[in-house]
């Protein structure tokens, strides 16, 4: 069903892009079908674990920096370094263990890649939680957005799950 989706994603965009021009960098990288890709910002896409066929097909359309936010030992994850640098890639790993890795040194770790990078970029978890959050952290932390606004750029980014921890980092109530 999700393959099917995608393709019809992608179909719809290329129907438009006939008539109004070639996608964009962003908008190709969100037919490529990444898990809960969401673009943050331009240039900045937000996702889950690509697969080697996604990796491939992000440089070739402009995105060259990928962000793993997930450690060599998680399921899944570990092969990235060797495709990446086969095919040109830079790819930056800041392990962020899920439960503990939502910090500000984190964030300003994630800042500072993104601010490496050459072209778009994406930046992935497993699944998009642990992205959004740590966005949200940068975003206070390094950005100077008041923590309502970053907790509200998390959500947007991918953040579900940890909401709770970025709002104590953030030293943000729950709402009632």
């Amino acid at each position: 069903m999700k393959s099917l989706l995608a393709l019809l994603a992608i179909a719809a965009l290329a129907a438009c892009s006939s008539e109004s021009g070639p996608l964009s960098a962003d908008q190709a990288v969100l037919t490529l079908g990444l898990t809960n890709g969401v673009l943050v910002e331009p240039s900045l896409v937000s996702s889950g674990q690509p697969s080697e066929a996604q990796l491939a097909k992000l440089s070739e359309v402009g995105y060259r920096t990928v962000i793993l936010l997930r450690s060599t030992t998680e399921k899944g994850s570990g092969w990235e370094e060797a495709k990446a640098k086969e095919l040109g890639v830079n790819l930056v790993r800041i392990p962020v263990p899920a439960a503990t890795g939502l910090t500000e040194e984190n964030a300003r770790k994630l800042d500072e890649a993104l601010k490496q990078r050459d072209g778009g970029a994406v930046v992935a978890c497993s699944n998009g939680n642990r992205v959004g959050g740590l966005l949200a952290l940068r975003a206070h932390y390094c950005q100077g957005l008041p923590p309502e606004q970053a907790l509200e750029l998390g959500k947007k980014a991918g953040m579900k799950k940890s909401e709770a921890e970025v709002r104590k980092a953030l030293g943000v109530a729950a709402p009632q």
